[in-house]
């Protein structure tokens, strides 16, 4: 009975913690868990086309630039959906920022604020030094797009616009490295 009980509340405290991270103004999860899914490697085993990454319109937070993802074709890119009340996504912010200091010749970063507005963004970013680009759109738009459902979520899109692979979760140092692969 005793461990009926224990399992009991230890469910239910689960159900709490990760109950929890649900935001109900945005409807956006914040998850720790990476989920990797290649998405070329399966498309092809089933023959199925591949996705096209959606393009969308947004902002760079430092310079005001307006850009379309369309325009970044001639590199593959790296596309992080974050925001700042989202702990997974800061804690992951300087692992990217390092990737992006590595890999900035060869893959174009890009990183899109789900905040529902731009300050806190534009604030926060190079508050910490970050130097990678970070965006801000129309976040309901982008997010519905991509089907945004937890942050944080990154994409790796090569240069005819096909999104290769996506992870679910905050990534370290490694697992970004070896996110970052599926560009080559």
């Amino acid at each position: 009975m005793k461990k009926l009980l224990t399992g009991f509340l230890v469910a239910c405290a689960l159900v709490v913690v990760y109950g929890h991270n649900l935001l109900p103004s945005s409807g956006i999860q914040a998850n720790t868990k990476p989920q990797l899914t290649t998405t070329t490697s399966t498309a092809e085993a089933a023959g199925v086309t591949a996705q096209i990454a959606p393009d969308f319109t947004f902002t760079d937070l430092v310079t005001g630039k307006t850009t379309k993802l369309s325009d970044l074709r001639d590199k593959p890119v790296y596309l992080n959906f974050w925001a700042t009340w989202c702990p997974p996504c800061v804690k992951e912010l300087p692992h990217i920022q390092a990737k992006y200091e590595q890999y900035k010749d060869r893959i174009h970063f890009l990183a899109i604020s789900v905040d529902g507005e731009q300050e806190a963004p534009a604030q926060f970013i190079p508050s910490r030094g970050y130097t990678f680009p970070v965006g801000y759109g129309n976040e309901r738009e982008i997010s519905r797009a991509y089907n945004v459902e937890a942050i944080p979520m990154s994409f790796i899109i090569d240069t005819n616009g096909v999104v290769k692979a996506k992870i679910v979760g905050s990534m370290d140092e490694a697992d970004l490295e070896r996110f970052l692969q599926n560009a080559f």
